[in-house]
């Protein structure tokens, strides 16, 4: 099937073929990131002046992430039915409004159910820039877009410690939440004049429990969601296991970890951009899957068979692991667009079960990692990655059907 770009919008303020366009879908998308990454340089600062443990600082992060993931059960269906643009309205315009009580707040248990709330709008953006992608564009068109999302969501994590450090010393850790408040803000204004309606009309008597079951039974459609989420768990047991191995076992430096961490973030990027030219040819979404999941478990069972024979360094190390996140970058958008492809009338549902999932599948990743890694080392973090990158294959022997072409 040719991509292209669906007839809906018409009149739109931001044209959908434009690098404007993309940056706003980037930027609704990357509310959650930014959210997480910018305050956790304000941690001492918070168990300082809260008068707080560093548990009682780390729930304002656990509390968010629980947000962001269970409302996105709740905001894609929402969008099906009521539509995009008063979802994403209102979820923007409580996240400025949480943003700004979460600078407010005088104890520790008034931040932490301010971030609960901060996270479910956080959800608003990142479910409704996947939905509308899904609403106006389709075949290489779409795999095209969700690469160009998902480079400027990998710009995330990677400036968002800078700026949660620049905050944090020009106005302490209040100003970290004023500057993400602000940003809702920002986001807001394009939104309101810029983006009209794009969803489409939903089939007659599919309720809400109708819609679940259509999603969690297409096997195409579940089945490249749980691709991409096995995928972000191996991709996630490196980012919570690398600060043990960067830091506790080959001795960097915190200035040093933070700058590999960006580099290798990079990798991301990169491939997604590689995503989006492979989109302009011949080759089939199913082929550049493939190709990144195949050497994305590579990578992972080289990354294992060093740790395991205690051969691990620096020089080994950051190839694997840019290589590892440069084929999920290319994955990703194709994964993605696999589990949406089929569900063009429930898109925010869709959307809302990939987003959820892929959580669900980093929190597991991140507990297998913290389970592993006492007794077996830097060997724990790349046998999750390995078998994350495995299941994830295997998901995609079972969801990919060679009659259906994914360009």
């Amino acid at each position: 099937m040719a991509g292209k770009r669906i007839g809906y919008g018409e009149g739109m303020s931001i044209r959908p073929e434009t690098v404007a366009f993309t940056f706003l879908l980037g930027g609704l998308a990357a509310l959650p990131p930014l959210s997480i990454d910018m305050g956790l340089p304000a941690f001492p600062a918070l168990e300082r002046e809260l008068n707080t443990s560093a548990a009682g600082a780390g729930l304002t992060l656990s509390l968010f992430m629980a947000g962001f993931s269970l409302a996105q059960l709740v905001l894609g269906p929402l969008s099906d039915r009521f539509g995009r643009r008063p979802v994403l309205l209102a979820g923007l315009a409580l996240y400025a409004a949480a943003g700004l009580l979460c600078a407010s707040a005088t104890s520790i248990g008034a931040l932490i159910g301010f971030r609960l709330l901060q996270g479910a709008c956080a959800a608003s953006g990142t479910v409704m820039a996947f939905a509308v992608t899904r609403d106006l564009f389709e075949g290489a068109a779409a795999r095209q877009r969700l690469s160009y999302v998902t480079m400027v969501l990998g710009v995330a994590p990677i400036i968002a410690p800078t700026l949660g450090g620049g905050a944090l010393l020009l106005g302490g850790w209040r100003a970290i939440y004023v500057f993400l408040g602000l940003a809702g803000a920002a986001l807001l204004a394009p939104v309101a004049f810029g983006l009209p309606e794009t969803r489409r009309r939903r089939p007659a008597g599919l309720g809400l429990l109708g819609g679940f079951r259509r999603m969690l039974g297409h096997r195409r459609a579940f089945g490249f969601a749980l691709v991409n989420a096995l995928g972000f768990g191996s991709l996630f047991a490196y980012v919570s296991g690398s600060p043990l191995v960067l830091m506790g076992r080959l001795g960097l430096s915190a200035t040093m970890y933070g700058l590999l961490f960006a580099v290798i973030s990079c990798g991301i990027m990169g491939g997604a951009w590689a995503n989006s030219r492979l989109a302009r040819t011949a080759a089939g979404g199913h082929t550049a899957l493939a190709a990144a999941l195949l050497v994305s478990l590579l990578s992972a069972a080289v990354l294992l068979a060093l740790t395991s024979m205690g051969s691990l360094s620096l020089i080994t190390l950051m190839p694997l692991l840019v290589v590892h996140v440069f084929c999920r970058g290319v994955a990703s958008p194709n994964a993605t667009h696999g589990a949406l492809e089929p569900m063009g009338e429930i898109a925010g549902l869709a959307s809302a079960v990939v987003g959820f999932s892929q959580m669900a599948v980093g929190a597991l990743s991140s507990a297998l990692v913290a389970l592993l890694f006492p007794s077996l080392g830097p060997a724990g973090m790349a046998l999750t990655m390995t078998g994350f990158s495995l299941a994830a294959v295997a998901a995609w022997l079972v969801a990919r059907r060679p009659d259906v072409a994914l360009a």
